[in-house]
């Protein structure tokens, strides 16, 4: 046997070693239970929908505790994951156990662009991707409010050919998007002919939308008036500003 085969068989031999050995302390460690539960709640401090307590009632009521102290080789982190995103009010669940066995669970919060009261009655949130989120009785985001003839929601209606809360939608996140919009409007309001008019936060005029065609020339051009022409005009004298006209704000006097 020469030199070369040698080393090849203990090279060999050692991989196996290393690799029983890597098995022996996986197995170790799936045969160890679980230390801390660390629960991060993304967004916690501009957003209060979801709370620690929230999230270890959630895995108690579904596992009969909160993960700490049990056997690692008996936690599934994935369905741990999807029994938290089935909570409204979280976007996205992340758990995964460290080598001291901790349980590290991350959520993040799902954010909502409007509230939205329609013409039945019912209260509820838009978020960042236009999904229904309930009311909370954590906690009141402050957002704009769209109210008048706003049909009922419908689970698909992002896939309608027509449907209000498609312009709504479109509306709100060009508002959302913009830093002079998003901290001036406060009220959205949707007419008998589904137009839109946006209602300021200060201030006792209505900026009339109408359809959300062409919505970023009308967006634009109130964005000049408000900077160039309202400053040099008393914006008290005016209730309306319309911007349903193409290249133009119309203004109408009290």
């Amino acid at each position: 046997m020469n030199g070369n085969t040698i080393i090849r068989i203990l090279w060999i031999a050692g991989l196996f070693l290393f690799l029983g050995l890597v098995l022996s302390a996986v197995e170790r460690k799936r045969s160890s239970d679980s230390s801390e539960l660390k629960i991060t709640v993304m967004d916690s401090v501009q957003m209060h929908f979801v709370r620690v307590q929230d999230i270890k009632s959630t895995l108690k009521r579904r596992f009969g505790h909160v993960l700490d102290g049990v056997p690692i080789r008996s936690l599934d982190v994935q369905e741990v994951e999807g029994v938290l995103e089935k909570d409204p009010f979280i976007r996205e669940a992340d758990v995964f156990i460290d080598a001291q066995n901790d349980i590290n669970v991350t959520v993040w919060q799902r954010r909502p662009l409007v509230r939205v009261i329609d013409n039945a009655g019912n209260n509820y949130y838009l978020d960042e991707e236009g999904e229904y989120m309930p009311m909370s009785a954590n906690y009141t985001a402050r957002v704009p409010v769209a109210t008048g003839r706003i049909t009922s929601y419908h689970q698909n209606y992002q896939e309608l050919e027509k449907h209000i809360l498609k312009d709504l939608l479109k509306l709100i996140k060009a508002i959302h998007s913009d830093k002079l919009l998003s901290a001036l409007i406060e009220q959205i309001y949707v007419d008998g002919e589904e137009e839109f008019s946006m209602v300021p936060k200060v201030g006792s005029y209505r900026v009339v939308i109408g359809k959300t065609d062409r919505l970023e020339e009308k967006l634009k051009y109130f964005k000049v008036f408000y900077k160039e022409g309202l400053p040099y005009e008393d914006w008290k004298k005016y209730s309306i500003i319309n911007l349903k006209f193409r290249g133009q704000v119309v203004c109408t006097k009290r």
